[in-house]
């Protein structure tokens, strides 16, 4: 399989990414939340109960619960010291150890912690510096401005 490899710039210079293979959407959603200096991450909202992947094959990191905030969250350690982390999840399915590939569910997106509905918290790091997940990640639909006025 090629090298997918995509370069992005953050903080002034540009860091190259390589990964062995494309990325991959952890599920199927709509951006609700996108990523800033105040939010980390990004948001992918979802059906509850959805199945959640890894954007990339790896091993699992940590596995905890942050009654705050993320809720119940999985971190999962990628190749080239890059790591994500899923937060909010409903139910787990993995313990910390695991070797797991981009096929496997880590769990099911979820409502733990301080959320106001069902979503999937994404945030990638590479060697400790947040990342913009859009910029490593196939292209995620904005949720539809009738679901916003719904809220």
């Amino acid at each position: 399989m090629g090298v997918f490899a995509q370069a992005l710039e953050e903080k002034g210079e540009v860091i190259s990414n390589s990964f062995s293979k494309p990325l991959r959407l952890p599920h199927p959603g709509y951006l609700s939340t996108r990523y800033s200096n105040y939010h980390p991450g990004i948001d992918i909202a979802a059906g509850l109960g959805l199945p959640l992947h890894p954007i990339l094959d790896g091993v699992i990191e940590d596995v905890g619960r942050d009654i705050f905030g993320l809720g119940n969250y999985v971190v999962v350690a990628h190749e080239n010291g890059f790591k994500s982390k899923y937060a909010h999840l409903g139910k787990i399915y993995v313990k910390k150890g695991n070797a797991i590939s981009s096929e496997n569910t880590l769990g099911q997106v979820g409502v733990s912690g301080a959320t106001s509905g069902p979503h999937t918290h994404l945030e990638i790091t590479k060697n400790g510096n947040y990342l913009d997940p859009q910029k490593l990640l196939p292209e995620i639909p904005d949720m539809p401005k009738d679901n916003l006025a719904k809220k």
